[in-house]
């Protein structure tokens, strides 16, 4: 028991080593290889309870990862970083659960393949369900490798899932038949031939080359305002007119000086109180003073994170899953949206359609609420569930006079890479990324998920122009690489040139493929395993 619980251990440590920013990445080819031999034992011995141990060992080694690498969640929510590392840890002691039910009911080849496919199928449905959390998708463990994935804009990160798992068993397939070697000499041989077998991904990240004609070059203004999240979401001393005069404070000089097509702000930046009123926006002190100061800079659009609500009057049904009854047939729904305004076109708006469990939304609410109360969501005093919009509703913002087009990614979609790409094949011409990441403070939170905004720019060949409230803001070119940086925590603005890519890649034109394949192949191996007669 004790040589199974040091394996188990050592598996979790690998795992959460090999994570980006500052982990070791080749520890990623072996973490599970220990978990591996912990089934392969338990499933061989004597002793009863057979499922349970397996459950308890590999929960273990999950929970040693997920501790390891999102501990930083806590700062945001307690309940949501509990729920987070507890809950995550034993979705994926289940995945290993029904991986030994169907080793041992066909035969280990076929569960090998089952648990490739049904853990790349767990990783997909990660991303859509009420309980999402896939900041731990064994693809996105590469962010910081981006030479190693350059073939990812024909597979997604799905495809650096498959090829992690695939290398864990060639190695483990080897280890397993250690013994049978009387010479150990040719035991070592034969693990050179798989390792440059699993290299072989490398090398061809090495050989592509992106055929892209880049379009035409545009000039943006990244803000950084470094604002307590803290104080503007919940403190009363400062309005959104007084967030437009830090942000005139912050632009003003610059675009006095020089032309910008556009100027970001970040994630909920004008975010006082319940927020505006989003069918009377057009008609509040914030829009004129954003309208009449744009009107100055008049090829300037401005692309803005803020905080909408809708109201819904004479209403006696819950007009929506997120709407909360204010009185008598009166609801409201809150969003965290982006807005794009300039001076000669208007406003136009997108709602954050991918939410954070626990600190954003409530999962399940009709069925929890009622049993566990509103002890997961806290907003700014009032407990609610953030509204979200339909994916037809979704909108690319278009450039007030040039062919520009761009995505209004908001903070935690960035994790989404088919989400995205959806949004490229509505014909995004770069990627803009708003987020709030000083929740987490200077912890591996916020440098995660501008790792992660690589992958989305390898994956569609896009330049990404990334506003953070604290940290870090950059410019990302079509390979994943740094063009402009301003660093973390740090107040200020960054300006910079980006250029228009019109071209699709394979991934955005087909999306997370390699996922829906997997849950086929997976789902017709765990009927068969159930079909099977036991002998």
């Amino acid at each position: 028991m004790s040589r199974l619980l040091v394996y188990s251990l050592i598996s979790g440590i690998l795992l959460g080593s090999s994570w980006p920013v500052n982990g070791v990445t080749p520890l990623i080819f072996i973490s599970l290889i220990p978990l591996l031999y912990i089934e392969d034992v338990i499933s061989k011995d004597n002793y009863g309870k057979k499922n349970l141990r397996l459950f308890f060992y590999s929960y273990l080694a999950f929970l040693t990862w997920n501790i390891s690498t999102t501990w930083w969640i806590v700062y945001t929510t307690l309940p949501g970083a509990i729920f987070a590392n507890v809950v995550n840890s034993s979705f994926y002691s289940i995945i290993f659960l029904l991986y030994s039910r169907v080793k041992r009911r066909v035969d280990y080849k076929a569960g090998s393949l089952f648990l490739i496919t049904f853990w790349i199928a767990f990783e997909k449905f990660h991303l859509n369900w009420e309980f999402s959390w896939p900041w731990l998708n064994l693809g996105n463990v590469f962010s910081e490798r981006i030479d190693w994935i350059q073939w990812y804009e024909y597979t997604g990160v799905f495809g650096g899932s498959l090829w992690v798992l695939c290398a864990n068993f060639l190695l483990f397939n080897l280890l397993r038949k250690y013994s049978s070697f009387k010479d150990k000499r040719r035991f070592y041989i034969r693990i050179i031939p798989r390792i440059l077998l699993i290299s072989i991904p490398i090398f061809i990240s090495l050989l592509v080359k992106p055929n892209l004609n880049k379009g035409e070059e545009f000039k943006v203004l990244i803000t950084q305002p470094k604002i307590d999240p803290w104080e503007s979401k919940y403190g009363t001393s400062k309005n959104n007119l007084d967030y437009f005069k830090i942000f005139k404070d912050l632009t003003n000089e610059e675009l006095r000086a020089n032309e910008y097509d556009f100027v970001f702000t970040p994630e909920t930046y004008f975010s006082e109180g319940y927020g505006e009123n989003v069918d009377y926006f057009g008609y509040t002190k914030l829009h004129d003073s954003l309208y009449n100061y744009l009107n100055q800079f008049q090829n300037t659009n401005l692309i803005s994170g803020i905080q909408f609500y809708k109201l819904y009057q004479n209403q006696k049904e819950k007009p929506t899953n997120s709407a909360d009854l204010v009185r008598d047939n009166i609801w409201v729904d809150y969003f965290n949206s982006s807005i794009n305004i300039s001076a000669n076109k208007g406003f136009e708006y997108n709602h954050k359609s991918k939410l954070v469990v626990g600190s954003e939304y409530m999962p399940f609410k009709s069925f929890l609420e009622p049993i566990i109360g509103t002890v997961m969501i806290d907003l700014g005093g009032t407990i609610r569930s953030m509204g979200t919009q339909h994916d037809s509703e979704r909108k690319v913002f278009n450039h007030s006079k040039k062919d520009l087009r761009t995505i209004p990614i908001v903070c935690y979609e960035t994790i989404d890479g088919e989400y995205v790409a959806n949004y490229v094949d509505l014909g995004a011409n770069f990627i803009s990324i708003i987020t709030n990441d000083a929740w987490w403070r200077d912890t591996p939170g916020h440098r995660h998920l501008l790792s992660y905004a690589r992958l989305r720019a390898i994956e569609n060949r896009r330049y990404i122009i990334r506003s953070a409230n604290s940290g870090v803001s950059t410019i990302i070119n079509e390979l994943g690489e740094y063009d402009n940086i301003l660093p973390y925590d740090e107040k200020g603005i960054l300006s910079g040139s980006a250029y228009t890519i019109d071209k699709r890649t394979f991934y955005s034109k087909n999306g997370d493929y390699i996922a829906r394949i997997s849950i086929l192949f997976s789902v017709l191996l765990l009927l068969i395993s159930f079909s099977k007669v036991k002998e």
